[in-house]
């Protein structure tokens, strides 16, 4: 090739026709730019419109957004601010004073909480998997707190000494294990105890999976701790996510999950 040709910087319109075609956002994968998504249903049945932040972070809005994708469930997607990024829309919080996301509209009925919204949505729609009321799920949900709780000890509590540090550590993996414990016993990929090998991962996956995401990134940026490595049933578990198009169309990157 000519020199003089190759240095040449390519125009837009040459750059655009290299570029792969845009995801179809409303009928294609998981994509964190849809403002509407039909799964083959007309516009007209839509029920659920989900407030959720602008910039597809919030483990809350991760939640609802993944079982509505995996129920597939026709819906609307508005986008708010997160506080970390600037001041929530006043038509937001006209809406919701707290300014709390996720929330979602079904029927016209305005709902908070993230697993308040899963329970409505349940009801409205039926379950992905065993139910959230399920007493199996509800032990599950349980042993999600105290991963949840046993991490924040680990990452956010300032000034541990090296024993304090040793005596966290322990704990989250101590909690980390009983993860992996339900994972075994399951026998399959997912905490699902409905279909612990089925296509898809079910309610008691979903609501761990946002918050593991965000251990894993987490805890490598600050603490030198390689999650996956430790704990390979955890990253065998991941890994199965990692197939699905629909985890990884919501999928943050590491980046914004440890400066975050």
């Amino acid at each position: 090739a000519d020199p003089a040709v190759s240095q040449q910087a390519l125009s837009w319109s040459a750059l655009d026709a290299l570029a792969p075609p845009a995801a179809e956002r409303i009928e294609g994968p998981a994509n964190a730019q849809a403002t509407l998504r039909l799964f083959g249903q007309p516009e007209e049945s839509v029920r659920v419109t989900l407030f959720r932040d602008h910039h597809a972070w919030c483990p809350y809005c991760q939640k609802v957004w993944l079982w509505l994708e995996f129920r597939r469930i026709p819906y609307r997607i508005r986008k708010v601010t997160m506080r970390c990024y600037g001041p929530k829309e006043p038509w937001f919080t006209e809406l919701v004073p707290s300014g709390m996301l996720p929330a979602l509209e079904l029927d016209g009925r305005l709902i908070t909480e993230s697993d308040r919204i899963l329970e409505s949505l349940e009801r409205s729609f039926g379950p992905v998997g065993a139910s959230m009321a399920d007493h199996r799920v509800r032990r599950l949900r349980d042993l999600e707190r105290q991963l949840f709780r046993a991490w924040c000890i680990w990452l956010c509590t300032p000034g541990l000494g090296e024993r304090q540090e040793r005596q966290a550590r322990h704990q989250f993996q101590r909690v980390a294990k009983q993860m992996e414990q339900a994972l075994a016993s399951g026998g399959g990929r997912w905490l699902d105890p409905d279909a612990p090998d089925g296509p898809i991962p079910g309610t008691a996956d979903l609501v761990f999976i946002p918050y593991v995401e965000r251990m894993n990134a987490s805890l490598a940026y600050f603490k030198g701790f390689a999650l996956r490595r430790e704990h390979p049933l955890i990253d065998r578990w991941l890994t199965a996510l990692e197939q699905l198009d629909t985890y990884r169309g919501t999928q943050s990157d590491v980046h914004t999950h440890a400066h975050d």
